[in-house]
């Protein structure tokens, strides 16, 4: 029911081999190997398990990090999901260097982005035609032979910008390189990629093309908002990646504030991300997890209401209850990663307070401990409420799209 995905993450250091920036890489597995059908996809999952599943602070601790882009993504919408205070676009070396990319790059220059161009071997025109446009330039020592490499450096007279050699793997090549003027280093002799791991319940696809479906038509926030009620791998991913961005005045922590923040268009690059990344099949039905925690977060939400307490930290606290179940991760962990108003946080973790006692009911009555739960509300009430919050869920995860 949930799945466990990996990032690589290799150091990249200065002269004085301190850490001062990070490479992200895919990984399938933790065996440090990357095993994929395309650029897009390893890319997607590169970004997507960044900002929403392990968390921009956690797999960046301050530094920037290089993401690699080929040219449809280069030019694509979905690299403006990124914050540019944070990444470090790295033109991969089959991407021509032609007029178009180098009107995107001025473009997405003026947004605040960098890049750095990878596996430079020769100094070529459409190469200089791109250094005003690029902070780093990157020399693969497995690509460009030692003996070359100052002919290539000199040629660089001038850039602006730094020199990083990578597949540094001895003394000596450091030395050499160090010796050219090169000041950034990558490779072997300071530190192999490590592997970052996070359990991720799967996510349901048909409701990621819900998702994608009402945003492309510009429906409002309530529609959208009602999409993700129904899906709790989706509001965690929201949360996080609203708050990983680190430039908002406080945290978010409801879902109709995030998405009002978010806007749509970096919302529909959400979607996008969600769905080249997607690691399951059409055909696998809903995660019974997944269904339980939504009915339970509608359940509470209409509770909540009945009863005149928040209904929308009510909703989260119940959709959100069985977070740690479905990411294998422990509920304190979770509770950390999210900017949650304290009485839901004190539902999740302790049971406590209003919520939290409402919660404990709404469980109960799932496990058929307790017919008539709430004296406040009699059993046919409760009943409806509950065959209602089913409907709900019911209605929301059809596999179709909105009309």
């Amino acid at each position: 029911m949930h799945s466990t995905i990996y990032l690589g993450r290799q150091p990249i250091v200065d002269l004085q081999q301190q850490r001062v920036a990070y490479e992200l890489l895919f990984r399938s597995s933790p065996e440090n190997r990357a095993l994929f059908q395309d650029d897009i996809n390893a890319t997607a999952a590169v970004i997507r398990h960044t900002f929403i599943d392990l968390g921009l602070s956690r797999v960046l601790e301050g530094c920037p990090g290089f993401i690699n882009v080929n040219e449809t993504l280069l030019k694509s919408p979905l690299i403006e999901l990124m914050p540019p205070e944070n990444i470090i676009l790295e033109i991969l070396e089959n991407v021509p260097l032609d007029d178009s990319v180098r009107a995107r790059c001025s473009e997405l220059r003026a947004m605040g982005y960098h890049f750095a161009l990878d596996d430079v071997v020769a100094i070529t025109p459409d190469v200089l035609g791109m250094l005003p446009l690029v902070d780093y330039i990157k020399f693969d020592l497995r690509e460009i032979p030692l003996a070359t490499l100052p002919e290539v450096v000199a040629r660089l007279q001038g850039f602006q910008g730094r020199l990083l050699a990578e597949k540094v793997d001895s003394i000596e090549e450091f030395e050499a390189c160090k010796a050219l003027g090169i000041s950034l280093f990558q490779g072997y002799f300071f530190a192999r990629p490590t592997v970052l791991s996070h359990n991720r319940a799967h996510p349901n696809r048909a409701l990621t093309l819900r998702l994608l479906g009402l945003v492309l038509q510009e429906a409002d926030i309530g529609k959208l908002e009602e999409v993700f009620k129904a899906a709790p791998d989706l509001v965690l991913g929201l949360l996080r990646l609203v708050n990983a961005a680190e430039n908002y005045r406080r945290p978010v922590s409801s879902i109709r504030e995030a998405l009002m923040l978010l806007g749509s268009a970096r919302l529909k690059r959400w979607a996008l991300i969600l769905l080249f990344a997607a690691d399951c099949s059409p055909t696998l039905g809903p995660n019974p997890l997944l269904e339980m925690a939504a009915v339970r977060g509608r359940m509470m939400e209409l509770l909540a209401n009945e009863l005149g307490h928040d209904s929308d930290d009510a909703f989260m606290a119940g959709i959100l209850s069985l977070a740690d179940s479905l990411l294998a991760t422990p509920m304190s962990d979770l509770v950390g990663s999210l900017a949650l108003h304290p009485p839901v946080e004190d539902a999740l973790l302790h049971r406590r307070g209003v919520l939290g006692e409402l919660l404990q009911q709404v469980e109960l009555v799932e496990c058929r401990q307790s017919e008539n739960p709430l004296p406040s509300v009699d059993a046919e009430r409760f009943n409806r409420l509950q065959l209602g919050a089913l409907e709900w869920v019911k209605q929301l995860w059809q596999d179709n799209l909105p009309h």
